[in-house]
């Protein structure tokens, strides 16, 4: 029953549930219940996809929201929970080949509020970083822990410049959508920004979010770009406050 009432509450396809039939007013009160959980759900999905959502119009996001729900139906009770499965569902979604972008985009909006959401931690003091900075022999030995309010994406799209855009930040007629970009996506005060990286620059950020050391994260880096020079995107994130500890050997300093 249970399996029943579950399957038809998210598939306006399916049938009452037999036993809410004969009840009376049973079958009208399913289906206003039916139509009030979907639309709390697709409206939940706009919520957390807004730039999709004016990419593709509201009748084809509502429409593929549709089918999303059926498919994919809350697995928590939190609302702001819903739709981290989306993406996977739009590369699968063939109507959506129309926005090639469009699976990156709701990848990076998912980051944006993962990031906005993030936990606080404190940064490591500007002077000691600096100290470290001014040691090149020690710094290749350290590994750099970044705050968890920071993200990377790598796209084949412009999808940063995109969403930028949506945000009054561009325009879109400017931007060629077939441009691959790296975004780190951090949280600086209270504000979430949206940082385009070179190939090389997103290289280093990843091996420091994986936990590499400096000199292994430099040396990833100058296989990608022979001239790679880490100071700028070291200053860069003691400027954003994005440095909150760093390993040497093992231990936490």
């Amino acid at each position: 029953m249970h399996d029943d009432f579950a399957s038809a509450l998210l598939n306006a396809d399916l049938p009452v549930p037999a036993s809410l039939t004969g009840h009376p007013g049973g079958r009208s009160r399913f289906n206003v219940y039916r139509n009030n959980v979907r639309v709390s759900l697709t409206e939940a999905l706009a919520a957390q996809f807004p730039v999709c959502r004016q990419l593709v119009g509201d009748d084809f996001f509502n429409a593929m929201a549709g089918i999303y729900i059926e498919q994919s139906p809350p697995s928590s009770p939190l609302l702001t929970d819903y739709g981290v499965t989306l993406p996977d569902f739009i590369d699968g979604f063939a109507p959506a080949a129309s926005v090639p972008c469009l699976a990156d985009m709701a990848r990076l909006e998912l980051l944006v509020q993962r990031v906005q959401h993030a936990a606080d931690a404190e940064p490591v003091a500007a002077d000691r970083l600096q100290a470290l900075l001014a040691d090149p022999e020690r710094l290749a030995r350290q590994a750099l822990q970044l705050t968890p309010a920071c993200a990377l994406l790598r796209s084949a799209f412009a999808v940063a410049s995109i969403w930028l855009a949506h945000h009054g930040e561009g325009r879109l007629q400017d931007i060629r959508t077939a441009t691959p970009e790296n975004v780190l996506v951090l949280r600086i005060g209270l504000s979430v920004r949206l940082l385009r990286l070179t190939g090389a620059d997103a290289t280093f950020i990843e091996c420091l979010r994986a936990g590499a050391p400096l000199g292994t994260a430099l040396e990833h880096s100058l296989q990608q770009q022979e001239d790679f020079n880490p100071a700028t995107m070291l200053q860069s994130l003691l400027e954003w406050r994005a440095v909150t500890g760093f390993i040497t050997q093992g231990d936490a300093l």
